[in-house]
């Protein structure tokens, strides 16, 4: 059967979530090999911070959280912790926060056009996504810096509560930034431009679409990740593991929904 026949169009989440579940079974191993290439990198981090500033992590959490909306005293605190870890940050953290970043949009990338090779019912092939992945990744890199950019001053006002109705906006409405690139062979410019005008009074309709796949994803691998913690009653660490383990299984399932909502979502303004 024509996948393209398939595609749910904006609103028809059952639908995007079944396709998006028969995309994942049909094509497991293709998807889990790339979903790896995020996995690790973020494994390392996860191990590196627990043994050495998980405490000093978890101090500051608790003091922004005792602070109650105190700008300075926040920044007094921010500041503080980074100028104790500067080092640690600078020389361990910083290099693999960077490699993770890289990876993680070669892994979503690879997923993007996996999907769409789906969609088109073809056979997903993880070579293929790759080689085109690193034939895009420098517009994938500057397309994704940019976004930081414009998101930046909204991600520090979600200390104050008013800056979350912003991000969410410019979230959503850069929402398919990457799939542009991917998909549509956009530029950086483009791109940005042309998820902005797919959103356009798309945003609510994307805005919960987005969001129940958050949630439907993330409840799945706590759940998992309770049953399993609950047979073995895993330690610290080894629970480190075990969510790094579960996040590999659950990684593509966000990316897998983008890319096909993101097609329907074309499709519905073609029309």
């Amino acid at each position: 059967m024509n996948q393209n026949n398939l595609i749910p169009f904006p609103g028809e989440f059952t639908k995007l979530v079944k396709l998006t579940f028969d995309a994942y079974k049909k094509n497991f191993g293709a998807f889990l090999s790339l979903s790896i290439i995020q996995a690790v990198p973020n494994l390392i981090i996860s191990l590196l911070i627990f043994f050495t500033i998980r405490t000093e992590i978890t101090v500051l959490f608790i003091n922004i959280e005792n602070a109650e909306e105190d700008a300075n005293l926040i920044w007094t605190l921010i500041s503080n912790f980074l100028s104790k870890n500067s080092s640690f940050i600078l020389i361990a953290l910083l290099p693999l926060f960077l490699v993770s970043g890289i990876s993680s949009l070669i892994c979503s990338g690879g997923i993007l056009l996996g999907s769409a090779q789906f969609c088109s019912n073809e056979k997903v092939s993880a070579t293929i996504c790759l080689n085109y992945v690193f034939s895009r990744i420098h517009k994938l890199i500057a397309a994704n810096l940019l976004m930081i950019l414009l998101l930046i001053i909204p991600i520090i006002l979600i200390l104050f509560i008013f800056g979350i109705p912003i991000f969410l906006f410019l979230a959503i409405r850069l929402w398919f930034v990457n799939s542009s690139i991917m998909l549509e062979n956009k530029n950086v410019l483009d791109s940005i431009n042309y998820s902005w005008e797919l959103t356009q009074q798309r945003w609510w309709i994307t805005f919960g679409t987005v969001f129940g796949i958050f949630c439907l994803s993330y409840f799945s691998q706590q759940i998992f990740f309770s049953i399993i913690n609950s047979i073995f009653s895993v330690t610290s660490v080894n629970s480190i593991l075990l969510i790094s383990l579960t996040s590999l299984f659950f990684i593509p399932l966000t990316t897998i929904s983008t890319a096909i909502y993101f097609i329907g979502l074309r499709e519905s303004k073609q029309n």
